[in-house]
């Protein structure tokens, strides 16, 4: 699958408090939704999905990481982008703060589960691959081919994390060399494209240099572009139009093509709602402000769920959005409990540390 991993809190990091753009709300909501869509339907319903398995001729899920990969350098750039100096202590602290105690939190809790239902499932997994999952990347790991302890988070969490080690050399280039940054990404896109080639095994959609100029595009996109002009809005909607009607575009490119189109008709769209009503701006800052919550517990959930249907094959589809809806309810419920938990231990943990400090 973080999710983008972006949360609230890369709103509140930032030095000092920044207008919110409703449109990286509304595009991290809807690639949140996505991803759950995803693996409701993969493996389990691939010939019968809810709502769709591939729109615009992508995968699905691919379309939400795109969307996730573009929302997440947005949203960093547009807290960060305009510091005159990067501390990266502070920087890497913020990030790991952000990303590790509720992946430990919910990895516990679902092997622990997990434990208790079946037993152990890891087999002959050598036990000092779980540093793998101390440090979130093994899921990641896990498509090198490697038998690892992944239990939740995806691919795209270690993915993230790559992203998130790079982003102060990319910040830079973005800055300061923006169409040389710009053209290397390109050159590295293309020559890998071309190449056919890949390391470790990872399939090539799995590589940095693949994945880059999404996560560049938003990027540029708040540091420069800021507003999508009208006539292109409008021609990202064509052209997704046309890739739904002849799917022109293929593979990896069409992804990259696709997810950025899809970001542009959408922030496209919210400028033309503007201060959104309640009723559109509550559900998509709920969805949005726990959204990696969300990326923790959805696949576990709903794999666990399905695990109690053997027989939803003879469903009806009426039936199979039933069970979509008792696994988003599931699903919003262990997600808003999960970061509540994470919150009340970080703080007591942090106000714990500074006890001890001061003695």
């Amino acid at each position: 699958m973080s999710e983008s991993v972006q949360t609230h809190s890369e709103y509140r990091s930032a030095p000092e408090r920044r207008e919110r753009l409703f449109y990286l709300d509304a595009v991290r909501a809807f690639a949140a939704v996505l991803i759950v869509i995803t693996h409701f339907n993969n493996p389990f319903l691939v010939d019968r999905p809810v709502f769709a398995n591939s729109p615009f001729g992508i995968y699905i899920g691919s379309l939400g990481v795109s969307l996730f990969l573009i929302i997440s350098g947005a949203a960093l750039m547009y807290t960060q982008g305009d510091r005159e100096k990067l501390n990266l202590v502070s920087f890497y602290r913020k990030r790991a703060k952000t990303i590790y105690p509720m992946f430990w939190i919910a990895f516990v809790v679902a092997n622990l589960f997990h434990f208790w239902r079946s037993g152990w499932l890891f087999g002959d997994t050598p036990k000092w691959r779980i540093l793998l999952s101390l440090f979130a990347v093994d899921g990641y790991v896990a498509n090198m081919h490697v038998a690892t302890f992944y239990t939740l988070g995806e691919w795209f969490l270690g993915f993230i994390l790559i992203f998130y080690a790079l982003f102060p050399l990319l910040r830079k280039g973005v800055k300061e060399y923006p169409v040389l940054t710009a053209g290397i990404i390109a050159i590295l896109y293309v020559g890998t494209m071309l190449s056919g080639r890949t390391l470790f095994q990872l399939p090539q959609d799995l590589l940095f240099t693949v994945r880059l100029p999404e996560i560049a595009f938003g990027m540029y996109f708040v540091r420069y572009i800021k507003k999508v002009p009208n006539v292109v809005g409008a021609g990202a909607v064509v052209l997704l139009a046309l890739q739904q009607w002849k799917e022109f575009l293929t593979g990896n490119l069409a992804v990259t093509i696709v997810g950025i189109a899809f970001f542009l008709a959408m922030v496209w769209v919210c400028q033309y709602i503007g201060t959104p009503h309640a009723v559109l701006r509550m559900p998509t800052n709920w969805l949005s402000k726990y959204s990696y919550a969300i990326f923790l517990t959805h696949h576990v959930i709903i794999v666990d769920i399905f695990s109690y249907f053997a027989r939803y094959h003879e469903w009806s589809q009426l039936q199979i959005y039933g069970l979509f809806l008792v696994d988003c309810i599931l699903i919003g419920i262990a997600s808003w409990v999960l970061f509540y938990v994470e919150r009340y231990t970080v703080r007591t943990f942090s106000a714990l540390g500074k006890k001890i400090r001061r003695r």
